[in-house]
C-alpha cells in the first residue's frame, strides 16, 4: 500500500516545510502544486525537495483556486498508483494526529473515503500575549507547540482508495469516488497562526470571493486579523498528548442514507462503479 499526497500551497511560507516533512514520514509522494504564492512558499518546496525526495514539485502558476486543481495533479501521476494505494487530499496547513499508515491498514476493504475528524486550532488573545512579548520566539516554535487551542468541528472527505477505472475530470473528486468509511481520521487545522499570516489569509480569500470561488463567503465580514481573536475559554486546550476531545454532534453526518449505502455496495461488488 502506498500513499500520494495532492497538496495545494499558496502563501504558506511559515508552515510548509514543517508540515511537508510531517506529512513525507507516512506519505510514499507528495506532489506539489503552487497556485501563485506572493512569498517565497515555492522556493522553500524546491529546496526542501532536495533532501526529500518524498516531496514532488509539480508547477508553480498563477491560479484562480478551484478544487478540480488537484484533478490536475492526480491525472500527471495517476499512472505511479496501482489498485489499492490511497490518495490524500494534503492541505498546506494540516498535521495529522492519528498515522494514516496504520489507520488505512485498519480499513475494510469495502470501503473507500476516509473522512477527517478536523481540529480546527484558532488564534486567541493568549497566543496574541505570547506573541507580543516575543515574536521572534513564538514565530520559531513549532506549529504544535505554538497553536494550541481548537475545537473538533469540521469534516470532509480527505483519503480515497485508487482503482484504475477511476476518473477525475471535474469537480472537487474523482467520479464514483466510493463507499465512505465509518471511521474519521484525525488531523489538525492550522489555520491560524500569526497577525500577519491571518491577514495575509483573509485578503487571499477575499481575493477569491472576487474571483467567484463561494466556498470562502464566510471570509466576506472579515477584513482584519483582529476579529479572529478569539477567547480561550470557549476552547479546548491541548496538552499535546495525542488525546483530543471530539464531540460527533459537532461534526457534519458523513455517511449516506441506509438505502444509498446498500445500494453503493451492491454496485461497486458487480463492478458497475468503478
Amino acid at each position: 500500500m502506498k500513499i500520494f499526497g495532492l497538496c495545494l500551497v499558496k502563501n504558506e511560507a511559515d508552515c510548509i516545510e514543517e508540515v511537508l516533512q510531517k506529512a513525507s514520514v507516512w506519505c510514499n509522494k507528495i506532489f506539489v502544486f503552487d497556485t501563485g504564492s506572493e512569498d517565497n512558499s515555492w522556493e522553500i518546496v524546491l529546496n526542501l525537495a532536495q533532501s526529500n525526495k518524498s516531496i514532488i514539485p509539480f508547477k508553480k502558476e498563477d491560479r484562480k483556486f478551484n478544487n478540480f486543481l488537484r484533478g490536475e495533479i492526480f491525472n500527471h501521476y495517476r499512472d505511479l498508483a496501482s489498485d489499492g494505494d490511497w490518495w490524500c487530499r494534503l492541505d498546506a496547513d494540516e498535521i495529522y494526529i492519528d498515522d494514516p499508515r496504520t489507520f488505512l491498514k485498519k480499513i475494510s476493504p469495502s470501503h473507500h473515503v476516509i473522512w477527517s475528524a478536523s481540529c480546527q486550532y484558532y488564534f486567541t488573545e493568549k497566543d496574541l500575549e505570547q506573541y507580543n512579548t516575543n515574536r521572534k520566539e513564538y514565530e520559531n516554535m513549532e506549529l504544535e507547540e505554538r497553536i494550541r487551542y481548537y475545537l473538533c468541528n469540521h469534516s470532509e472527505e480527505r483519503f480515497f482508495k485508487y482503482r484504475k477505472s477511476l476518473t477525475w475530470y471535474q469537480g472537487a473528486w474523482p467520479r464514483h469516488l466510493g463507499i465512505v468509511s465509518p471511521h474519521r481520521i484525525r488531523l489538525k487545522h492550522l489555520q491560524y497562526r500569526s497577525p500577519q499570516q491571518i491577514q495575509k489569509r483573509l485578503v487571499t480569500r477575499q481575493k477569491a470571493i472576487q474571483d467567484g470561488h463561494k466556498n470562502f463567503a464566510k471570509y466576506s465580514l472579515e477584513k482584519n486579523w483582529e476579529e479572529k481573536v478569539v477567547n480561550s475559554i470557549d476552547y479546548h486546550f491541548d496538552p499535546l498528548t495525542g488525546n483530543h476531545i471530539i464531540d460527533e454532534t459537532m461534526l457534519p453526518r458523513h455517511l449516506e442514507r441506509w438505502d444509498k449505502r446498500i445500494l453503493k455496495y451492491v454496485l461497486h461488488g458487480m463492478g458497475i462503479f468503478p
